[in-house]
């Protein structure tokens, strides 16, 4: 005799089963979520701040370079929109704030120390920093 249907397959109770572990599952993994995303945002406001930091010590170092020693301290708010003027923020713009001292570095002779420092809303409280000695060749 030849069996048309079959007793193999899943029941209700071991879908059920299945469905509620699966559930636990992805239940435990919701806060993990957040913290993902938290740190994706600081990386992205520390990655932009480095840009912003980078960019500065090069625009000063060129200004030494050239023979304009620029003012100390220098400070500016930057924001992502419009880098260069920070002048035109769009709405949940992030504005960075960029303080520059160049001081008169007395060993080598001709040269300056450079310091800047990034800060922003919700970043660390004394922001990221950096500093460059720029010396200046005399001619031959």
């Amino acid at each position: 005799m030849i069996k048309i249907f079959s007793n193999k397959g899943i029941s209700i109770i071991e879908a059920l089963m299945a469905a509620l572990l699966t559930a636990v599952a992805v239940i435990s993994l919701l806060p993990m979520q957040d913290i993902s995303q938290r740190t994706g945002f600081r990386s992205d406001y520390l990655g932009r701040a480095t840009g912003i930091m980078q960019y500065e010590l090069e625009l000063r170092e060129n200004q030494i370079m050239i023979g304009t020693i620029p003012a100390s301290p220098i400070n500016r708010q930057i924001t992502v929109s419009d880098p260069i003027n920070g002048t035109s923020a769009a709405a949940g713009d992030a504005t960075f704030n960029v303080v520059t001292t160049t001081s008169v570095n007395l060993s080598p002779a001709n040269s300056w120390l450079v310091n800047v420092r990034v800060t922003w809303t919700g970043g660390p409280a004394n922001g990221i920093s950096s500093s460059i000695i720029v010396t200046r060749q005399t001619r031959f």
